[in-house]
């Protein structure tokens, strides 16, 4: 006798049956990709699952891990968010506050040449300032190295170090830091689920078949 476990004999899994009667997943608005089916029907092939029950299971692997996916992908948005609103504030700030000093001197200088105090004109151009600053926060988040930094360049001469505010991010960020405080819990369940779906693969039924006898 010889021993089969991928044997032509063994009986069809029986999915598009099954997923007739699990709920259907609808898409989420704002997911990092609408690539879901496509990773579920990937992933679900690597699993190789035979029995229903090994399917329902591969399918928790699936649920599992894309969230784990979804949770990084959502850390990474809000931290990206937040630091860039707090580059983009800062350096208004700055862009502001040197808008003040240079307008500072031109005034004195108008002051000395005998000029009118009330002839004057102070005021700043603040939308120019909000294209500056947003000019700089582009740059930033630019793909070409030499653009970006050059932004740095510019953000760290106006005192405002992109490296130290995405630090202060990391730090102090509640919202990212509650996105990544959940990737340890999940991620110890796929472990778990993991070792159980590979013990469930190791403990199939072996499938005897009759070795033709000459």
């Amino acid at each position: 006798m010889t021993y089969d476990l991928n044997s032509s004999d063994r009986g069809p899994l029986g999915q598009l049956a099954l997923n007739t009667l699990l709920p259907e997943r609808q898409a989420i608005v704002g997911e990092f990709s609408p690539a879901y089916e496509a990773y579920r029907e990937v992933t679900v092939a690597d699993l190789a699952p035979v029995t229903q029950y090994e399917y329902i299971q591969a399918l928790q692997l699936v649920d599992l891990n894309w969230s784990i996916l979804q949770l990084k992908a959502s850390a990474h948005a809000e931290l990206s968010h937040s630091t860039e609103e707090e580059l983009r504030n800062l350096l208004k700030k700055k862009v502001r506050q040197d808008a003040e000093h240079a307008l500072d001197l031109e005034y004195d200088a108008f002051i000395e040449a005998g000029g009118d105090e009330d002839d004057f004109e102070n005021d700043i151009d603040r939308q120019q300032i909000e294209r500056d600053a947003s000019a700089i926060v582009e740059g930033l988040k630019s793909q070409d190295p030499a653009v970006r930094e050059a932004a740095t360049a510019e953000a760290i001469s106006l005192g405002v170090d992109p490296r130290l505010v995405l630090s202060g991010q990391m730090l102090d960020n509640g919202r990212y830091q509650r996105h990544r405080d959940a990737l340890p819990d999940l991620e110890k369940r796929v472990r778990l689920m993991s070792a159980e779906y590979r013990e469930l693969q190791r403990s199939r039924p072996i499938e005897v078949v009759s070795a033709a006898v000459e």
